[in-house]
């Protein structure tokens, strides 16, 4: 009964979130020429809801030429994605392996390692990715090896984006890792194990990882708009032809792409409050 409840109010918050960001994608309309036309956006949000629910065909233009939206959407969508994700898994690793090799060796000097991590993280994205760009020609110029290919050209790129996206978002979960690491070992559980003779390895490996694994999903959150942010710049720099600079070519495509977007984080993190709560009643 729990489970029913649970997946209609899911159903329920879904519908309300679509119907929140067609609102937001139509807002330009209400604002237009600095009035106030509440008619037309009221008109226009009904329409594409009708539109959206009774799966009425959408199209763009693309050079004067009216094209279906769908399925070229959801492949751009899926291009923009797996650059996400990837860039999700690599800033991760950076900065768990970071993290590990810095507590385990250099404990000591962890106000060096925090300022030398603020100093990374307050590196502007724009900055970084025409530094990386610059590079990457510099080192071609040099030695005639293409390290990776700096503009899209009818091609996908990877490489470059992945890396604009993981290093710097690394310094932030690296910041938020180390921050939850020592609130741990400052715990009296921790103290515990310790008198017992536990290396600092095992401690970390089998107790300390495990309880921050949550809050880190938790975290994961500002991670993953931070670097949609990230990717927005990544797309315009270098000229990919993915998801976001489709979205930018009309109301009904930014709409789209906002649901396709946002809609399976959502799902994701909704689901995953409902395990730990769970979890967290068996545990008491």
């Amino acid at each position: 009964m729990k489970m029913i409840r649970n997946v209609f109010t899911l159903i329920l918050e879904c519908l309300v979130t679509i119907e929140v960001l067609i609102c937001i994608g139509e807002l330009p309309t209400l604002f237009a020429n600095l009035g106030f036309h509440f008619k037309d956006f009221f008109h226009l949000v009904a329409d594409f809801t009708v539109r959206f629910f009774t799966f009425q065909p959408f199209t763009y233009n693309v050079v004067g030429t009216t094209v279906p939206l769908f399925p070229i959407i959801l492949q751009k969508y899926l291009y923009s994605m797996e650059i996400l994700v990837l860039g999700v898994l690599t800033a991760t690793t950076i900065a768990f392996l970071f993290t590990y090799l810095t507590l385990l060796l250099f404990r000591k000097r962890m106000d060096i390692i925090k300022k030398l991590m603020e100093l990374g993280e307050s590196i502007p994205d724009l900055i970084f990715i025409l530094l990386l760009q610059m590079l990457v020609i510099f080192i071609y110029k040099k030695t005639g090896v293409r390290v990776a290919q700096v503009v899209s050209l009818n091609q996908k790129v990877l490489l470059l984006p992945i890396i604009s996206l993981a290093v710097p978002n690394s310094f932030y979960i690296a910041k938020v890792m180390i921050l939850y690491i020592e609130e741990e070992f400052n715990k009296d559980y921790v103290t515990l194990v310790k008198s017992k003779g536990f290396s600092f390895s095992y401690i970390f490996n089998i107790h300390v990882l495990r309880n921050i694994a949550e809050r880190m999903f938790i975290t994961s959150k500002t991670m993953i708009w931070t670097m949609l942010s990230t990717l927005v710049i990544a797309e315009k720099l270098f000229n990919m032809n993915a998801l976001i600079n489709l979205m930018l070519s009309g109301t009904d495509t930014f709409i789209i792409g906002c649901m396709l977007i946002f809609i399976p984080f959502f799902i994701l993190y909704r689901i995953f409050e409902w395990v730990s709560f769970d979890n967290g009643k068996d545990a008491r």
